[in-house]
């Protein structure tokens, strides 16, 4: 019967002003779109230009304009209803929230991918008889 006679637990306040809320929304928001069309312009360029469809280039810049559009989308929603935002459901919460870290992920992958294939490619090429320096 102890439980019934303990104080409620106490309530926080929120961290930032709701002013700063709305301004960083708006900004992150802004960023992402822009981030968005910047992205889809290089590949339609990619395509305008017939450049290799399947790269290291086409597949990053895809991957970066997902994660630019989940982003977006996920900011937009604090626009309407904050607190709708906070309770998605578990396939678009996942969608909206993990998955874009799955995307930075490949990204990062991806660049790690492709700079170890240029310098081993360029160590084969590189001269033999050269001095490293110790």
């Amino acid at each position: 019967m102890e439980s019934d006679s303990l104080p409620p637990p106490p309530t926080f306040s929120p961290a930032v002003p709701p002013f700063v809320k709305l301004g960083l929304t708006v900004a992150y928001t802004i960023f992402y779109s822009l981030l968005f069309v910047f992205v889809y312009v290089q590949l339609w360029l990619v395509l305008r230009y017939r450049h290799k469809r399947f790269s290291y280039q086409t597949v990053f810049l895809f991957l970066c304009l997902l994660w630019a559009a989940l982003r977006a989308l996920l900011f937009s929603f604090y626009f309407r209803d904050c607190v709708t935002a906070n309770t998605l459901g578990p396939l678009a919460f996942w969608l909206l929230y993990c998955f874009p870290v799955c995307l930075q992920f490949f990204t990062l992958s991806l660049m790690n991918l492709y700079f170890a294939q240029v310098s081993s490619t360029r160590a084969s090429f590189a001269p033999r008889s050269c001095k490293v320096w110790v």
